[in-house]
């Protein structure tokens, strides 16, 4: 069957909004999509190394180690580019949209612009868009 031999599509969200991380993760596995959430960067990266995942959705202002500070670990271990990540964030001033695309990061999305649905659709493009290798 086809559905067995396709990659189940696994999403990684850093959010530590405990109200929004646990709607994140409910909202995106209603979608058929696995979810695995962190409530820190140091955690994440961790689990990241063991196995990478579809997707990455992290919060810029995080305990201990911040989001940039996340991706660039990640952009470290070779892990980024390769990994699509999407930024979910109260902070959306020009220089920190700007960062966060030079080190890679497919789509920055300000938390107060955007609702779970739009949230999951985007996930949900980006997820397809890297599944097919007939899709640019």
């Amino acid at each position: 069957m086809e559905g067995d031999i396709a990659k189940k599509q696994k999403v990684v969200i850093v959010e530590d909004d405990n109200f929004l991380g646990d709607l994140l993760l409910e909202h995106i596995t209603k979608n058929g999509i696995e979810v695995s959430l962190f409530r820190d960067a140091e955690t994440a990266l961790s689990s990241i190394e063991k196995e990478i995942p579809s997707l990455l959705v992290a919060d810029i202002l995080l305990p201990g180690m911040d989001g940039f500070a996340f991706l660039e670990k990640l952009l470290e271990k070779k892990i980024l580019p390769s990994l699509p990540v999407i930024i979910l964030s109260n902070l959306s001033q020009v220089k920190d949209i700007e960062r966060a695309t030079a080190l890679g990061v497919k789509a920055y999305l300000g938390k107060s612009n955007f609702d779970l649905d739009d949230i999951t659709k985007k996930v949900k493009e980006i997820l397809d868009k890297n599944e097919s290798p007939l899709k640019n």
